[in-house]
């Protein structure tokens, strides 16, 4: 199991990244420095050793991240743009058949390596990874926090040949007027030092809702290791959760009839036949009576739920 002190030299941690901008924060418009070397000192130490004790807690919990990080607002946010510009751009699913409020669980668990850039973001001129998932955090051997904040162009060997091919597939994607390019192939390094080939990448801009750039992602399920052995992605068993509908209007309607009908068929117990409460009839037929009338009302509630919710969320007062 690697730690961070273990990764490579041309490789910097997000730790590093973050450090960079406390000590940047801390500087004045004019540029000087001050209180660098006590507040951002501290401040560096502090994140440095809640960073650091995340990782081991989730590498000895054999995890890369934790449902908080991968699914938070933001980045269910980032998730439905890609998906979006995905299918926009290929005509393909990226996944398929998942609700949305299931989106960043399929996606993490995904039998695919899914990595995301902030190429197109205002003033960036190393672009950053925003988005990796599990699949893809494993073959580059990073946790979430090492990941997520990392120089993309870091991927990569340093080499020059290596970086002008990367750099080469993201210009084409950028000036595609498909907006994606696929079936690239190129080494890349993870953060232990291995080398592997990803293949059949497909590479593909990510726009969001008003129509703008914001980055690119490379979706690829297959790759291969120095020794020319070809590896399959595999990603997690990944079922979805049963997803409850509210009830419709003529859900309730039809039990509001069910009622009546069996209150009538109380009735006609009692008056036509003359039967008592103490006839096993009359007795059978209240205890169903009483049964309708407490489905009727749970499906009253959610239905009224369910209208409060829709209201609320499409309120434009």
């Amino acid at each position: 199991m690697r730690l961070s002190n273990a990764t490579p030299p041309f490789h910097q941690s997000l730790r590093t990244c973050r450090s960079k901008v406390i000590v940047a924060a801390a500087k004045d418009k004019k540029g000087s420095k001050k209180g660098v070397s006590a507040l951002a000192g501290l401040i560096k130490k502090k994140i440095d050793a809640e960073a650091e004790s995340q990782n081991l807690k989730l590498l000895q919990e054999g995890e890369r991240a934790s449902p908080s990080q991968y699914a938070e607002p933001e980045v269910r946010g980032l998730l439905f743009d890609m998906i979006n510009s995905y299918y926009k751009a290929t005509k393909r699913f990226l996944v398929d058949g998942v609700d949305l409020s299931q989106l960043p669980e399929a996606i993490f668990l995904a039998n695919m390596c899914i990595l995301a850039h902030n190429r197109f973001q205002e003033g960036v001129t190393d672009p950053q990874f925003i988005y990796a998932n599990k699949a893809a955090l494993e073959l580059w051997d990073a946790t979430w926090n090492e990941m997520i904040g990392m120089p993309s162009r870091l991927s990569a060997a340093p080499d020059q040949a290596v970086q002008e091919d990367r750099l080469a597939l993201l210009d084409a994607a950028a000036n595609s007027k498909s907006g994606f390019v696929e079936n690239y192939e190129g080494w890349r390094v993870g953060l232990s030092g291995k080398r592997f080939k990803i293949k059949g990448v497909t590479l593909f801009n990510v726009v969001d809702f008003t129509g703008d750039k914001i980055g690119q992602a490379a979706v690829f399920n297959q790759y291969e290791l120095e020794d020319g052995t070809v590896v399959q992605v595999t990603g997690d068993v990944w079922q979805p959760a049963e997803i409850e509908v509210p009830p419709s209007a003529g859900d309730v309607e039809a039990a509001e009839v069910a009622v009546e009908e069996q209150a009538a068929a109380v009735r006609h117990l009692k008056e036509a036949l003359g039967k008592t409460n103490m006839d096993p009839e009359v007795q059978a037929a209240v205890a169903e009576l009483k049964a309708r009338k407490e489905k009727m009302q749970v499906l009253k509630s959610k239905f009224e739920e369910a209208v409060a919710a829709s209201d609320a969320a499409f309120d434009s007062d």
